[in-house]
């Protein structure tokens, strides 16, 4: 019981009002969602996703990828956050997705993935006054909240492509990951008094299946769906189990168009039952369903050393799992980025910024910058 208290107290511990504004709207309850998404689809505010082979979100798009190639992708973010008159920055480093694709027939692509599902790493940290000892002194104590992990998506999928205009895929996920929590009570005077620290290292694991469909009923327009259905993620510390929800379940549409010469319009929306995870913190974490909606576009741009550029942009907005006070944490952004060949096209660069803009309904403001640097290399 004591071990569940610690978690339960660990995401209490984010809050941004308890924490003198060093928590994040991002950071509640258990975790930031990166979205599982490239580069390249983060630039067009995830409306190229469900047609990408390096977002591990529709395995549909892993058929007829052509050649075999493994990417990997550096996400860094620097944020913001205000309450009332006070702020505070922090940064966290991510690696966001990672992965391979390998063409096994004319028809047939396997692909293997590790991409972020929740980012857990934070550190609070307020100054307080309690009394200390038997004869009541009070004394000032530093107390400290430090979360280090992450939920990661273990995806093995295949892709099938039977003809030109349609193409299938299946995915098995394993949702793998822990956090190690510490919560420290720092004294001043170490010679009278004794500082106590609490640890606790909760690992995570649950399964889930995938499927996805892209058709095209012209060389000019895409469509595409996909859903990803969930089973239970348990929580343990070491061999005790301490909280069980569900796998949120995911659904997606998409739509792209090719019809203006040198350029990609695309657009997607999709569900996430956030909810199912509730039952992990209790009363202390507030669960929402939520939407995720973006669009963007890609063009062919200026040549760079005799390479033609890529660019891209576009706008997302979305509602994140984990509320405030009962009040769900809204994200709006605007991104952009280019991407560019490299070693005779074997290789491609693409970069992507986000200016994210986070808010719950009060007077918390959280604002972002997130850059994206993805590289897929064909070997």
């Amino acid at each position: 019981m004591m071990r569940r208290h610690l978690l339960i107290a660990a995401l209490a511990a984010s809050s941004p009002f308890g924490a003198g504004a060093q928590g994040a709207l991002s950071l509640q309850g258990f975790g930031y969602p990166p979205g599982q998404l490239s580069a390249r689809a983060l630039a067009t505010g995830g409306g190229i996703a469900e047609f990408d082979a390096l977002s591990p979100v529709n395995p549909a798009s892993l058929a007829a990828v052509g050649a075999a190639a493994i990417f990997f992708q550096y996400d860094p973010e620097f944020r913001r956050v205000t309450v009332g008159g006070r702020s505070a920055s922090t940064t966290t480093a991510r690696f966001s997705v990672v992965g391979a694709t390998l063409p096994v027939s004319s028809q047939w692509t396997l692909g293997l993935s590790s991409s972020t599902f929740l980012d857990r790493s934070s550190e609070t940290r307020s100054v307080r006054q309690l009394p200390v000892g038997g004869d009541g002194d009070i004394t000032e104590v530093t107390q400290r909240s430090r979360i280090l992990g992450a939920i990661n998506d273990l995806r093995v999928a295949v892709g099938y492509a039977p003809g030109q205009s349609v193409r299938f895929g299946f995915g098995a996920h394993a949702l793998v990951g822990s956090n190690r929590i510490s919560l420290d009570e720092l004294l001043p005077d170490s010679s009278q008094f004794t500082s106590s620290n609490q640890r606790s290292n909760v690992s995570f694991a649950g399964f889930a299946g995938s499927a996805g469909i892209i058709w095209q009923p012209s060389r000019l327009l895409g469509v595409s769906l996909s859903t990803r259905m969930g089973g239970d993620l348990i929580a343990k510390v070491a061999d005790t189990t301490i909280g069980r929800g569900g796998i949120p379940d995911h659904y997606a549409a998409a739509v792209r168009y090719d019809g203006l010469t040198g350029a990609i319009l695309s657009a997607r929306i999709a569900r996430d039952n956030w909810s199912s995870l509730k039952s992990f913190g209790g009363s202390s974490v507030t669960a929402f369903d939520g939407w995720d909606i973006g669009g963007g576009a890609e063009a062919v741009g200026p040549r760079f050393m005799s390479r033609v550029v890529s660019l891209r942009a576009g706008a997302r907005y979305r509602t994140l799992p984990f509320g405030l006070n009962g009040a769900e944490v809204k994200e709006t952004g605007f991104t952009g980025g280019f991407g560019v060949p490299l070693s005779r096209d074997r290789a491609n660069f693409d970069f992507t910024a986000q200016r994210l803009t986070r808010s719950s309904g009060g007077d918390i403001r959280e604002r972002a910058f997130i850059f994206s640097f993805g590289l897929r290399v064909t070997p």
